[in-house]
């Protein structure tokens, strides 16, 4: 009996452990704005054009560079929750950036477009296309 218990409590700590999801290797590389929308803080809806340094670059080691035409604006950590956001039948993956989870948007991709669409709906949605990696 004690064997069985033991092997019962060994089986219900392996079950409840999980390990966490590997990173999506899609999302690896420098990604340059190409469009904001929707919202309600300024600026309004804009277009950008190829070549506007407007990038983000995100690493397999789940850090991020933000580069304007200035240069390097800022750095940290980035956080994928995989099919954390349920629409209908349609799930989706979100991220946050370093610990400011109240900031978190979906991902959406579609071929080398990336979409960031944040949960907060004062701020703009902001597409990004594939520009390295």
């Amino acid at each position: 009996m004690k064997t069985f218990t033991l092997v019962a409590m060994m089986a219900l700590c392996m079950l409840a452990c999980t390990k966490p999801q590997p990173l999506s290797p899609y999302l690896f590389g420098k990604w340059e704005v190409r469009k904001t929308y929707g919202g309600f803080i300024i600026p309004p809806d804009s277009t950008y054009k190829p070549g506007n340094g407007n990038v983000i670059q995100f690493n397999a080691d789940s850090t991020y560079n933000h580069y304007t035409l200035a240069g390097l604006v800022s750095k940290g950590t980035f956080h994928i929750r995989t099919g954390a956001f349920k629409n209908g039948a349609t799930t989706y993956d979100e991220i946050y950036f370093d610990s400011d989870t109240s900031a978190r948007s979906l991902i959406i991709l579609s071929g080398d477009m990336l979409t960031l669409k944040p949960m907060i709906p004062d701020i703009s949605t902001t597409d990004y296309q594939k520009i390295g990696n």
